[in-house]
């Protein structure tokens, strides 16, 4: 079992990342006293904590944290820093690995969490909300279709969309980008056409959609592309 956890509040980073991870979902207290026994209501066993905190110096990438301190005793993180930072990497997020202990509720948080779980918890520090959103490139649709695509997602785990024009070549297989509404999404497939009668589900498109798709492309002799997406969640690897 993995915890992923973060710090409570509407406008904090962390609680925003932990909904984009796969494994069980826990917000603290932001004070000391309450983070305490925030913790201590935590499952007693589990495979690896991984807290999440947010850091107003960063911009663009994360921080991994490989110790805390705490009362002149410093406890180390025995999961594998580098396999996380990796991991990280593969979905395009910059990282950092670091030795030295932070201060305040981040360091206190992991302090606890590392003697509870005998070590097998790590902290990430991630920007704030003003730029953690920042840190994807956007993928964008229509403000009608937000909430049928959410649907498709949570129904089915993917969807699709079609580009044309200035749009054809931006969005690439296997990268991850940010939707409107704050999900993260990745690109599965890119499939390029000519005529608007060859695109998949042709014949469930309305008039509407088919001239709209082939005024674009197929009526400026260009090709449009067919994207297959679906929802994202990191699966760090311990």
């Amino acid at each position: 079992m993995i915890l992923c956890i973060g710090f409570k509040g509407k406008n904090n980073s962390s609680s925003a990342l932990v909904n984009a991870l796969s494994g069980q979902h826990y917000l603290l207290t932001n004070s000391f006293s309450g983070l305490k026994k925030d913790i201590d209501q935590l499952p007693v066993e589990c495979d690896a904590v991984y807290l999440f905190g947010a850091d107003k110096n960063l911009i663009d990438s994360f921080r991994i944290e490989r110790s805390a301190e705490k009362e002149g005793t410093r406890l180390a993180t025995k999961l594998d820093s580098e396999a996380i930072s990796r991991c990280f990497s593969e979905a395009g997020i910059n990282n950092t690995i670091s030795d030295t202990p932070t201060q305040y509720l981040c360091n206190e948080a992991y302090w606890y969490l590392l003697e509870r779980y005998r070590g097998k918890a790590v902290l990430i520090h991630i920007p704030t909300l003003k730029h953690y959103y920042n840190l994807f490139e956007k993928i964008t649709f229509p403000e009608h279709e937000y909430e049928s695509i959410r649907n498709y997602l949570n129904n089915l785990g993917y969807c699709y969309t079609t580009r044309v024009y200035k749009e054809m070549g931006r969005y690439k297989v296997g990268n991850i980008y940010m939707a409107p509404w704050g999900d993260l999404l990745r690109i599965d497939e890119v499939n390029i056409y000519h005529k608007v009668s060859e695109r998949p589900f042709y014949n469930e498109m309305s008039d509407e959609e088919k001239t709209e798709i082939s005024r674009y492309s197929e009526d400026m002799g260009l090709p449009y592309e067919f994207i297959k997406f679906s929802g994202y969640t990191f699966d760090i690897k311990m």
